[in-house]
């Protein structure tokens, strides 16, 4: 069943970078401050207590992240965590002045960093934007990585070893992956010593590409298995426009899962979710229900797919499963 826990404001969809594998658009409207303030109060009565920030990159509306930060802060709301590229500073001075003013607004949440072989930021800047978050909020853990997967990732690594080098730690890896980037006073530290954010750890959170139909996303050896939305959670996400949608993927564009908007009451869009076939199927059936059912049907899939939110997308962007129901 869905059940808001989360909201995440996008306020705008413009961008520093361009990056292939990207989805959002970068043009069109962006979120009002007043808005969105609005919303988050209604969001707070109805009993969301997360806040996070996505975008596009978030820190081009540097206004809109610390304003609402300080209403939700007047909430006594949580944060989750603030998604950004790390890389449209021009100065150090800029960087840390845009940081300091976040931290400054209440914000305690994560940084979420996208680095991977897509973004492409030189490894300097990565540690130059780590090291002024650190500073800025008081801990040596503030920041996670966030790394989608490419067919070559060499390059990827060796940069995340200067990362890890300029940063005073190193990189370790798990099954070949990259896991945390960690200094010896982490690797030091027992599990009674207290938590005081003094020690060097960024979680290296790597996931796959979502990919289009055309670029063989179809060639999984097995399903997917169903995770009834628990990796994105069951979220609110406001886009640039004021459309509020019941997913945080790339997917949450499609008109089968906007159920409403910001001048919505939470309850509104809640029942309009409950209306909603396909969210339903995320939520409560699963959508490995829904594609047996396709398929029993007559519907037939190009392969199979080990990606859940692939599929969504695929269901929504065919007109498989209907708006309303």
């Amino acid at each position: 069943m869905f059940h808001p826990e989360e909201v995440i404001f996008a306020p705008t969809g413009r961008c520093n970078l361009r990056c292939a594998h990207c989805r959002v658009r970068s043009d069109g409207p962006e979120l009002a401050i007043e808005d969105a303030v609005s919303f988050l109060e209604s969001c707070s009565a109805a009993g969301i207590e997360r806040v996070g920030f996505s975008g596009g990159e978030p820190f081009l509306r540097l206004d809109f992240i610390v304003a609402v930060t300080a209403a939700a802060v007047d909430q006594g709301l949580y944060f989750d965590r603030l998604m950004t590229n790390g890389d449209w500073w021009t100065t150090g001075a800029s960087l840390r002045a845009a940081l300091g003013a976040v931290a400054e607004a209440g914000f305690d949440g994560v940084i979420g960093l996208s680095h991977d072989a897509y973004h492409g930021q030189a490894p300097e800047r990565v540690a130059a934007f780590m090291a002024a978050a650190y500073e800025a909020f008081g801990r040596r853990d503030a920041v996670e990585l966030l790394s989608v997967r490419s067919p070559d990732d060499g390059a990827f690594f060796r940069g995340l070893e200067t990362v890890a080098t300029a940063l005073g730690g190193r990189l370790e890896y798990e099954l070949s992956e990259p896991a945390r980037i960690v200094d010896e006073a982490y690797l030091a530290r027992s599990e009674a010593d207290p938590d005081d954010g003094s020690a060097l750890v960024a979680q290296v959170i790597r996931s796959p590409r979502s990919r289009s139909a055309e670029e063989g996303a179809w060639d999984a050896e097995r399903w997917f298995v169903d995770d009834f939305c628990e990796g994105p959670g069951n979220v609110l996400y406001v886009h640039p426009d004021g459309a509020v949608a019941v997913c945080c993927g790339f997917a949450n564009e499609n008109p089968q899962l906007i159920v409403g908007s910001v001048g919505d009451s939470v309850e509104a869009i809640v029942a309009e979710a409950a209306a909603r076939p396909l969210v339903r199927a995320c939520y409560e059936a699963g959508l490995a229900t829904t594609r047996r059912r396709l398929e029993a049907a007559g519907v037939r899939f190009p392969g199979k797919t080990g990606d859940a939110c692939f599929f969504c997308d695929y269901l929504c962007k065919r007109g498989l499963v209907g708006s309303r129901g």
